[in-house]
């Protein structure tokens, strides 16, 4: 069977083999006991390769409980395992693990062996030394099956063995889940270093990337699902590692970035990929309410179809942010918003001949700006109406997001802001009053004095003042300004906040 096996560094290795105790029962438990004449004939078949019937003669000889039936037995195993060495066979891959696993759950068996052993290594064998062997027989038969595996390129050497004995030994933890663990884990510390939300966008590159790792991950994981490795206590770290690693994704695209669906998505492969009930079970709980607020925000969406010279667009207000013409600002991202409208006389030779209305409606944050002019030929129109939904929903919506960041910023931060010509501080808010040929006065509100709500009137935000116990005009600010529309909300809150 083994042509050239001979060779002087093979000798010189079996010699060192033999040295120690513990290598030494080893070796001896894993070859054959040529004890009687059956064991001599075997030996006969064998070296004429008639494996066959060298098989047949052991195996009907290893049936029932007696000590030679068990050694019978091992010989038998032994002897399936050279043969796979020679050739791929299910038939007999079943047989020698049917075989190792009667032997290796015996105390018959290991009592008989103990005694058997004894007399043979008089010396150095002891009850510690037969407990070691019996106590790594089966990652020791791991090894040989991982190397038939190796040999034969044949996934069922491993799954075969894993359903019977369901351990691993040192030769598949090397060659076998060391490679596959250290692709997982990279494509693993690919998924933890992205930051998706980083720049307020989840583009087509970063969809690829993730589907990319996960199929890596996935690809590894399928060859463990072949070896019959995929729920090994080690494998299903891994798949946990994994897993964290694709939440921690979910969340920053739900909570940065409101990916809603992305985010079901590749949480339902994270429960996918999970080695352990207990994250199944919190990543299924987290599914759940991810879609509930998938149907949450479909029903609640509003879409204010907007027409164009050439094709329509769609301003869409979801929970957490509004989209048009594939630009996105999340409303707690806006810095401003503002809306107005004009209405201007047509005329031909001086006679009459109508108005046109212009509605213009915006919002702005640090990296967009979503800007939409609507036009009609009379005041009351479909555009009208378009821009009155705008203007209501931001002031619901966006409106208060901005009003209490500009709050942080004079009363928490001290910072002073400007609308127009008008100064907005922690003191109250001003002016300044130019003067020919004198030096400029300030003007000044104190939030302290009577305040009037500002008014919005004729494309003009108008401010007030206290005179005599009667509002006067202080300022007007155009409603085409940055955030002036605000103000009427911004007042009412710095008035409220005027003690700190």
């Amino acid at each position: 069977m083994f042509e050239g096996f001979r060779t002087e560094d093979a000798v010189k290795d079996a010699l060192q083999r033999l040295q120690a105790p513990k290598k030494r029962i080893k070796e001896y438990f894993f070859w054959f006991q040529i004890a009687d004449s059956v064991d001599e004939q075997v030996l006969g078949l064998f070296k004429l390769k008639d494996y066959l019937n060298a098989i047949r003669t052991w195996q009907d000889a290893s049936e029932g409980q007696s000590t030679k039936a068990f050694f019978y037995k091992k010989n038998l195993a032994i002897l399936y395992c050279l043969v796979l060495s020679a050739s791929d066979n299910k038939e007999y891959l079943r047989n020698s693990l049917e075989a190792w696993k009667e032997l290796v759950d015996s105390d018959k068996f290991w009592a008989s062996f103990s005694k058997v052993y004894k007399l043979h290594d008089e010396q150095t064998a002891s009850e510690d030394i037969i407990s070691d062997l019996k106590k790594h027989v089966v990652e020791y038969l791991s090894d040989i099956y991982t190397e038939l595996h190796h040999l034969h390129k044949h996934s069922d050497y491993l799954s075969e063995f894993q359903k019977v004995f369901s351990a691993k030994g040192e030769k598949i933890e090397k060659s076998v889940l060391g490679p596959a663990y250290q692709a997982i884990s990279h494509a693993v510390e690919g998924l933890e270093k992205m930051e998706v939300s980083k720049d307020d966008n989840f583009d087509k590159d970063e969809s690829e990337k993730i589907k990319g790792l996960v199929a890596t991950v996935q690809q590894e994981l399928n060859k463990l699902i072949d070896l019959g490795l995929y729920d090994d206590s080690q494998t299903k770290i891994m798949r946990d590692r994994a897993a964290n690693a694709l939440r921690t994704i979910v969340l920053d695209l739900h909570n940065n970035l409101s990916e809603l669906q992305k985010s079901e998505g590749l949480l339902d492969v994270a429960i996918k990929l999970a080695g352990t009930e207990s994250l199944k079970n919190k990543l299924r709980g987290e599914l759940e309410q991810i879609q509930k607020n998938v149907k949450d925000d479909a029903e609640n969406a509003v879409a204010i179809e907007i027409p164009g010279t050439f094709r329509s667009a769609t301003v869409v207000f979801k929970n957490t942010y509004v989209e048009y013409n594939k630009k996105r600002i999340f409303f707690k991202d806006a810095t401003s918003y503002s809306f107005d409208s004009t209405a201007t006389s047509h005329s031909l030779y001086g006679i009459p001949t109508g108005t046109s209305y212009v509605y213009n409606w915006s919002v702005i944050s640090e990296k967009e700006t979503i800007s939409v002019s609507l036009t009609a030929s009379k005041d009351e129109s479909k555009a009208k109406e378009d821009w009155v939904k705008l203007v209501s929903l931001s002031a619901g919506i966006i409106e208060p997001f901005i009003v209490r960041k500009i709050v942080e910023q004079i009363f928490d931060r001290g910072e002073t802001v400007k609308f127009g010509e008008v100064e907005f501080t922690k003191k109250g808010y001003s002016k300044m009053k130019f003067r020919f040929f004198k030096e400029n006065e300030k003007l000044m509100v104190y939030w302290s004095d009577t305040i009037y709500i500002p008014k919005m009137y004729q494309g003009q935000v108008i401010l007030w003042e206290d005179k005599n116990g009667e509002s006067s005009q202080f300022a007007s600010i155009p409603m085409s300004t940055p955030n002036a529309v605000i103000l009427p909300a911004l007042v009412q809150a710095c008035y409220d906040n005027r003690e700190k």
